[in-house]
């Protein structure tokens, strides 16, 4: 008589069961669940006692998992500490310069498992319709300001190209708004609309240095967030990539400008934007939309679907 020692738990089994042994007795003799060896018995019935067996041995040696090289997690973990950036911006640069593939799940599952600070899990990224929109460069450029201690930043953004500019201030005062303005347009230049909130910076002389350069001025509406939402979106990216949640003190002024013209070189030809298509840099749309308008346009439409 075969050993069982020779023959597997299943072909024992089954011998058991052609013998007519009671179920709940086989499950005994291989120890094993009845109801595991009555699905045996059922599938045995289906493909032959030999395929099952095969079938099994298979499924015993499946290959491992690949589990992603170390120097991998760590070029993850550094682009998180050096930009801050989500998970979706770092698959981007993954992909696009280091030719690395990576699934949004497993960049996630290496963040929370090397960094120290909790971070977002895998979400779904759903943009919200701005109420002020544009359909092509320097239609509107939204203006707001940054609380920095001693200093305020003056942001700007082309809604459209997604360009900034950035000027440090030492009040809210008009008459640094305006001078603000000047910097702005000096980058912008010619723009149809610039929209600001009603703030104190943003009063009289300010407007009438728009109104100067033959654009509209427009205020967004109080209580309306999506109003100010692009240049809201900057201005956290802003905080988050560059300045931090530091004081700076008005001694630190020229120091701090430097650091933010660096950044607005670095946002808008290096860093991926999740408001253009395929996430581009905003260098990089403008270079598409100059050669190929139409289609430009009718992708970025589709980023805000």
């Amino acid at each position: 008589m075969t050993s069982i020692a020779t023959i597997s738990i299943y072909e024992h089994a089954w011998r058991l069961h052609q013998q007519t042994i009671p179920v709940d007795t086989i499950a005994a003799e291989v120890g094993r669940h009845r109801a595991t060896i009555y699905r045996w018995f059922r599938d045995i019935k289906r493909i032959g006692i030999r395929e099952f067996v095969r079938r099994k041995r298979q499924c015993k040696h499946r290959r491992p998992r690949a589990r992603t090289p170390e120097y991998v997690i760590q070029k993850i973990v550094d682009l998180r500490v050096e930009t801050g950036w989500c998970g979706q911006k770092i698959q981007k640069e993954l992909r696009q310069e280091h030719g690395i593939r990576l699934g949004l799940a497993t960049i996630y599952r290496w963040l929370h498992a090397r960094m120290h600070t909790a971070v977002v899990g895998v979400r779904k990224y759903h943009k919200h319709q701005a109420m002020v929109t544009a359909s092509a460069p320097r239609q509107v450029v939204e203006h707001d300001t940054v609380d920095l201690g001693e200093l305020y930043a003056y942001t700007a953004l082309d809604i459209f190209t997604k360009e900034p500019s950035v000027f440090i201030g030492t009040d809210l005062e008009m008459e640094t708004g305006a001078r603000a303005f000047a910097h702005h347009h000096g980058y912008y230049g010619d723009t149809e609309l610039h929209q600001s909130d009603n703030g104190s910076e943003f009063r009289t002389d300010f407007v009438a240095a728009v109104e100067d350069t033959g654009a509209k001025h427009r205020y967004s509406r109080p209580y309306k967030k999506n109003e100010q939402a692009h240049i809201e979106n900057f201005n956290k990216a802003l905080r988050s990539e560059c300045l931090g949640k530091a004081y700076y003190s008005t001694s630190e002024l020229a120091e701090v400008q430097q650091k933010v013209d660096e950044f607005i070189r670095h946002y808008i030809h290096q860093r991926w934007h999740m408001g253009l298509p395929d996430m581009i840099t905003p260098a990089q749309f403008q270079e598409w939309y100059a050669n190929d308008p139409e289609r430009a346009k009718v992708a970025l439409e589709k980023v805000y679907g």
